[in-house]
């Protein structure tokens, strides 16, 4: 990757804007309109600039806690979703504050001790969903807690995160357009809520198809890609030709050990992954994917959690997916 720091002068040349124009947008300015605003922030997070604490002024502070997510650089998960919040925080000139959480902290739940302040405006989780511990520690704070892609019964939190049903649906439909019946899926591990949600979610379009998958087709393994080579190969082997994958790392996996062992993407199997990270598009070949926008969430948590603290209850907030069609599909409608 290019270790050139990123300038405004150098996002306004890549869209053909003004640099004034980029540098309202990604201070929070009012009067740069939604859609060139959302456009300069994915050029943003797509070039890899990083907004600086220090240019913000800040009358208060929210914190995310993140465990398991990285988000220091352009490809990594966490990483628009930060950009998203920091600049939607920006129009209230609020400041970020960002922990990353440590395993001893995640099953204690002293990740507490953290807030040093009174008055966060809001608490924001990335990667895991808060201890019990924490939730009794800070329920008469009165401070909102949004949790990404995870639940937890409290009247503080509201979880955020894209329509899993919606998103795996349109890879199926995808797949079954382009012919395939006989298709496989591989999850991350067998205990996360993204994973079950996916998985459910398969099955269930799936059925609409009035199809099953072959024995042995849905594997769960680890996000992280370790230790996944035996699931895939029992995948490949069940008959499939084509796999849906939990995330765009995993469809990465899967294509590096089918490629490995003798199998050719697309031509033998297809692979659909979800995320839509650079990772995906880069790959050989591109990936077929499912886009979460990943800086609407950012943003939308920050404004879910003004509605929160304007007396708005809130349970559950589902954004849109879009299905991003690249080379990892082979159409095979034509052996039916």
């Amino acid at each position: 990757m290019n270790n050139k720091k990123i300038t405004i002068q150098d996002i306004a040349d890549r869209i053909g804007v003004t640099k004034s124009t980029v540098s309202k947008a990604l201070s929070g300015s009012t009067d740069v309109g939604e859609q060139t605003k959302e456009k300069i922030m994915l050029c943003a997070a797509e070039m890899g600039y990083q907004i600086s604490p220090s240019k913000i002024k800040k009358n208060k502070n929210i914190v995310v806690f993140i465990y398991g997510i990285h988000y220091s650089s352009m490809d990594q998960f966490g990483y628009e979703i930060i950009l998203g919040l920091q600049s939607a925080a920006a129009d209230d000139n609020v400041g970020v504050v960002i922990f990353t959480i440590n395993d001893e902290q995640l099953s204690n739940g002293t990740y507490y001790r953290l807030l040093t302040e009174k008055d966060y405006a809001g608490i924001f989780f990335l990667g895991f969903r808060p201890h019990v511990d924490f939730l009794k520690k800070t329920k008469n704070s009165g401070i909102p807690m949004i949790i990404f892609d995870n639940y937890i019964d409290s009247p503080l939190t509201v979880r955020i995160g894209c329509d899993n049903r919606e998103g795996i649906g349109r890879a199926v439909k995808h797949l079954y357009d382009k012919g395939h019946r006989k298709i496989g899926f591989l999850g991350g591990e067998a205990d996360s809520i993204v994973t079950a949600e996916r998985k459910s979610a398969f099955i269930d379009a799936l059925n609409e198809y009035s199809l099953e998958p072959p024995e042995n087709a849905v594997q769960c393994g680890y996000f992280s890609g370790k230790g996944n080579k035996e699931k895939i190969i029992t995948i490949a082997k069940s008959g499939v030709t084509a796999i849906v994958c939990a995330s765009d790392n995993l469809a990465c996996n899967v294509i590096q050990e089918l490629t490995k062992n003798g199998y050719s993407i697309p031509d033998d199997i297809s692979i659909t992954g979800y995320d839509d990270l650079p990772s995906a598009k880069y790959s050989t070949p591109p990936i077929t994917t499912v886009r979460q926008n990943r800086i609407r969430i950012g943003n939308a948590a920050y404004r879910i959690m003004a509605a929160f603290k304007a007396g708005i209850s809130l349970y559950n907030v589902s954004l849109k997916t879009e299905l991003v069609e690249r080379e990892s599909v082979k159409d095979i409608s034509c052996n039916l």
